[in-house]
């Protein structure tokens, strides 16, 4: 049974390769996700320039005071 699946399988996958319609269809699939996965990275790099900008702990911590310590204790 399983051998008879695999041996269907084979047989629609060469069909399909000798299709020229199914290869042009193939080729602008693995174009599109080319182009989404590419897309997707340059999103990627320009989030985390904007992250890194954001967090600076000078811009985070610009309005502490850090002389006072009320509790006494030294670390």
């Amino acid at each position: 049974m399983l051998w008879d699946t695999i041996e269907r399988v084979n047989q629609l996958r060469k069909a399909a390769q000798n299709n020229p319609d199914y290869i042009q269809s193939a080729k602008a699939h693995a174009k599109a996700l080319h182009d989404m996965e590419h897309n997707e990275q340059a999103a990627k790099k320009r989030a985390r320039k904007v992250q890194l900008k954001a967090k600076r702990l000078s811009d985070i911590y610009q309005q502490v005071e850090f002389g006072a310590n009320p509790t006494g204790t030294e670390h």
